[in-house]
């Protein structure tokens, strides 16, 4: 008789605790407030549009009001530092991109945050191309035209970007070494400063993102080739198909959250963005922007963070690009 009291009593405590740690779990996975999305850069960008998108569709399936909160200032440093100070309980999620996550770290001696530390990837929701262009009434016709330019005319060859230590800084280094000629890099305080220097002719050719110089192709520029393995247009090659394949590159946005954030949350979070961005509607828009949606899992989005450091780290480095 006792020895069948025991085992119910014992039976009875596992079933206890299997219900406790059960509701532990799913209380865990519960985001208490609403949801901020810290957009590190000014409203109407590229990163703050997706953003707003991403946030109309997240909170119908998360049940949970979203809000956008721009935090621009020194290049997203200042939006990325303000997130790390939020709650790390899943109403925190920072908007960021290759430069705040594998430049920076390379190009800062003196980050107030830790990339890897401080942070916990979610999901990446979509990539983006680089391209080159140049005015529309440049004699420059393609790309092989350009690279033929630039060896003929080494003293005006310079090159314009959104900004020192953005991917397409770097991205115009590759096209130097191709050209064989030391070119000289002009930055731009963003993309739409950058295409009114081109169209004004103030600058032979940038480099850039391809959704920043689509609106303006071929009436008031010239786009000669994008980074990707297909054709957005059919008047612009990609540089593979030119023959140079390795001027690869693609450059993406997506979200980070606080570095203690519950995995539970981490998941939930990125099980809603990748539900979104995957949506006829949002995958229709991001194209209309000239950008390709993805939405990854956490885990998938941390592999990508660390190739493009692998792929980028030599390049920076070779580059001697640093900021004090």
């Amino acid at each position: 008789m006792r020895s069948f009291f025991s085992r119910s009593f014992i039976v009875m405590s596992i079933a206890v605790l299997i219900a406790l740690f059960g509701a532990g779990a799913s209380e865990a996975q519960d985001i208490k407030s609403a949801i901020k999305i810290v957009v590190p850069y000014p409203p109407g960008g590229g990163t703050d549009v997706i953003s707003r998108l991403v946030a109309e569709k997240i909170k119908t399936s998360l049940g949970q009001t979203v809000i956008i909160e721009n935090k621009p200032g020194a290049g997203g440093i200042v939006g990325t530092q303000y997130a790390k100070g939020l709650p790390a309980d899943g109403t925190t999620l920072l908007a960021m991109n290759p430069a705040l996550f594998v430049v920076n770290p390379m190009v800062y001696s003196n980050l107030p945050y830790d990339t890897d530390k401080d942070f916990t990837p979610v999901s990446q929701v979509q990539t983006y191309r680089f391209c080159v262009a140049v005015p529309a009434a440049s004699p420059i016709k393609d790309f092989k035209g350009l690279i033929e330019w630039l060896k003929k005319n080494p003293k005006k060859a310079n090159y314009g970007t959104p900004a020192a230590g953005s991917l397409p800084h770097f991205f115009g280094l590759m096209i130097s070494k191709y050209a064989g000629v030391e070119m000289v890099h002009s930055s731009f305080n963003g993309s739409a400063k950058l295409v009114t220097a081109l169209i004004g002719d103030q600058i032979p050719m940038a480099v850039d993102n391809y959704e920043a110089q689509m609106p303006f192709h071929p009436e008031k520029t010239r786009i000669l080739a994008t980074s990707g393995s297909t054709r957005k247009r059919p008047d612009v090659p990609t540089f593979t198909e030119l023959g140079y394949k390795e001027m690869e590159g693609e450059g993406w946005n997506g979200y980070v959250t606080p570095g203690k954030t519950p995995k539970p949350i981490i998941d939930k979070l990125s099980s809603a963005i990748r539900e979104a961005i995957q949506s006829p509607e949002m995958s229709e828009k991001a194209t209309q922007l000239g950008m390709d949606p993805t939405g990854t899992t956490a885990e998938e989005f941390a592999r990508i963070i660390k190739q493009d450091r692998e792929k980028w780290g030599p390049i920076i480095k070779a580059s001697g690009f640093k900021v004090d």
